[in-house]
């Protein structure tokens, strides 16, 4: 579900009757349950815990208000620097009024909801950034924990959905990885080996086989936090930039057999036309952004 701007604002004009540093027990649910909130507190159900993750939310937005004007005044407001922290609401509404230029009643009845109005906003654009841009991988039980399963179908079911899962998260991790190592290979030589290139390309259309899978069993990867949908190519992203392939040469990888190593596959590639040249653009693509060779070449 969308997060609604103006129950947060409300929610917001609650929290300010205290202000900053938040006091847990005095902050509401529909703050302390955002998505970005939870997964800062990494998932985490105690209150004071998120609190604490809550508050360095709200500090980063108020640093980054949007309404110039009022910026100072709403971090005075929420009692966001050291003048103002820990202060009765009156204290802190009548600096922030001086700030903005503006009597106090009046800066209390107009003033004082635009800026609950506008932090809202950010925090529902904090959501919806964070959740394309962090996805948390499946936790890891404890060493000690036993894998025995009972002999139970659906036992058999959510297992199975974990492995699908974990494979998923292995192959975005092995794609990270080959990126790193290309990366630090083209750093240290100038260039982008080939071998290297080909492991990439490899790796990313392992990546995508493991999407498509998991999709057609289980529907769209969700956010842990919030259980919203992530498109495959945010997924991707997680791993870093890659050269970006037009549809019809991501439907035509999607075609290929898996292959058990980069070589294989760069030769599997190597016997149609179409393979080479993707197999080629990818190599021109990912050096131009290691390197500065395209640089060099538009010089």
């Amino acid at each position: 579900m969308p997060t609604d701007a103006e129950a947060l604002a409300a929610a917001l004009r609650r929290l300010l009757r205290r202000g900053l540093p938040l006091d847990p027990a005095a902050v509401g649910s529909d703050l302390l349950d955002l998505p970005g909130v939870v997964a800062r507190a990494h998932g985490s159900g105690d209150v004071a815990v998120r609190a604490h993750a809550l508050e360095g939310v709200l500090r980063g937005q108020l640093a980054r208000f949007p309404h110039a004007p009022l910026a100072p005044a709403a971090r005075m407001l929420f009692g966001a620097i050291p003048a103002t922290a820990g202060t009765t609401l009156t204290a802190r509404r009548a600096e922030a009024a001086q700030a903005a230029g503006y009597e106090v009643h009046h800066f209390r009845k107009h003033v004082e909801p635009r800026i609950c109005t506008l932090l809202a906003e950010q925090l529902v654009a904090d959501t919806e950034t964070f959740a394309a841009a962090h996805v948390a991988a499946p936790r890891l039980p404890p060493g000690e924990r036993s894998l025995r399963l009972p002999p139970d179908v659906f036992a058999w079911e959510v297992a199975e959905h974990e492995e699908a899962l974990c494979e998923l998260w292995s192959r975005l991790y092995a794609l990270r990885a080959a990126l790193l190592k290309t990366a630090r290979l083209a750093s240290m030589d100038g260039h982008v080996p080939p071998d290297a290139s080909h492991e990439v390309l490899w790796r990313y259309a392992a990546l995508r086989v493991a999407v498509r899978r998991y999709r057609a069993a289980y529907g769209p990867v969700l956010l842990p936090a919030s259980n919203a949908p992530v498109a495959p190519a945010d997924l991707e992203k997680l791993a870093g930039p890659a050269p970006h392939l037009p549809p019809t040469d991501l439907a035509l990888l999607s075609t290929l057999p898996e292959t058990s190593d980069p070589q294989a596959f760069a030769v599997l590639l190597g016997e149609s036309s179409d393979g080479v040249r993707i197999r080629d653009a990818w190599h021109h693509a990912l050096t131009g952004q290691l390197t500065d060779t395209t640089a060099r070449r538009t010089a």
